[in-house]
């Protein structure tokens, strides 16, 4: 296993647009919401140069794929006023495209995402310094989580290039903190690859949601690998 030390990353506060009304006037969710990152890092031989087994797996992946570390934040406010925040969804979208023309690829997939769960007693904290790489790329987070136990995060649709994070108010912790998030992303080699990033937000009045989204206009470059 190694520890990856992760990157400071750039803070933007969000303007959640209604989904319910999508003109521009219509209303927005601002002050509640801010998103840190997205940063990429690319998982190298020396990266990874400490731990034999994980070298040995990155060099018999070498012909086909690439691997990249995605960090990103969600900071949500503590004292906002009501309607509270009732779950926020971070999503993520993974594109490649061929360097060559005709060239077949595969499309990005979330290898291994942390954390997986987070429950009641672990609260959201300030943002952890490194990410702990176990074999073939996995997150090795420690988190366990015991039947019955209410989840107020959890990582959705990993193996998917369609990956993300749900943040959840329950009857006994209130969405409010920082929630440092990270993927492996498991991309073709001679490709561009892309992550595109949204967040989306519902705050319920009485018996109805009303929800929110904002989509980052440029997704992240991962890499232009020849």
């Amino acid at each position: 296993m190694i520890d990856v030390i992760l990157p400071e990353l750039p803070e933007r506060e969000l303007a959640l647009m209604s989904e319910e009304k999508p003109q521009p006037s219509g209303p927005r969710l601002a002050g509640r919401v801010i998103l840190g990152g997205p940063v990429a890092l690319p998982v190298t031989t020396e990266l990874v140069g400490p731990d034999p087994e994980l070298l040995d797996f990155l060099r018999t992946e070498a012909d086909n794929a690439v691997y990249h570390l995605v960090h990103l934040s969600v900071t949500c406010a503590r004292d906002a006023p009501d309607p509270a925040l009732h779950s926020v969804n971070l999503d993520v979208t993974l594109t490649a495209e061929p360097v060559r023309r005709g060239t077949a690829v595969f499309q990005p997939v979330a290898w291994s995402m942390t954390p997986r769960q987070l429950t009641a007693d672990a609260k959201a904290t300030a943002p952890a310094h490194a990410a702990h790489l176990g074999p073939r790329l996995g997150f090795h987070d420690g988190a366990r989580t015991a039947y019955g136990e209410r989840i107020c995060l959890e990582a959705r649709r990993e193996l998917r290039s369609d990956p993300g994070w749900e943040i959840r108010h329950t009857s006994a912790v209130r969405i409010g903190g920082t929630y440092r998030l990270a993927m492996v992303v498991r991309a073709p080699r001679g490709a561009v690859s892309r992550a595109a990033v949204a967040v989306g937000a519902t705050v319920r009045e009485g018996h109805t949601l009303h929800r929110f989204r904002e989509e980052l206009d440029e997704p992240l470059r991962l890499a232009a690998l020849q």
